[in-house]
């Protein structure tokens, strides 16, 4: 068993308990346990769940882009300030002043 295989086995297998989990539900709900409606729908349910376990991502992904957008007019002075400076010394200067800027703001 190689390595990739070993760290995507749980969520192998939470999907699959999702999926089946969904089938059983619409089997018991009265529709056919080998229709293909009930697997559409089971998949449709998996659909659900992911994109709604994954929301708590997009959130916090838009408030980091609006916080870069926030912090964008100070990034751009850093880079002005070093443009054309190619050597060592302000190449670090500019990492450190922009490190700091995402520092006091959170990004």
């Amino acid at each position: 068993m190689d390595i990739f295989a070993i760290i995507l086995w749980p969520i192998k297998w939470a999907i699959e308990a999702i999926l089946v989990g969904f089938h059983t539900l619409f089997t018991v709900m009265g529709l056919e346990s080998e229709a293909g409606l009930t697997w559409v729908l089971s998949i449709a349910g998996l659909v659900v769940v992911v994109r709604a376990a994954l929301i708590p991502i997009f959130v916090r992904q838009i408030q980091n882009q609006r916080k870069m957008l926030e912090i964008s007019p100070d990034l751009k002075k850093i880079q002005d300030k070093y443009r054309g400076k190619r050597d060592q010394f302000s190449r670090e200067a500019m990492s450190r002043e922009t490190m700091a800027l995402y520092k006091k703001h959170g990004t």
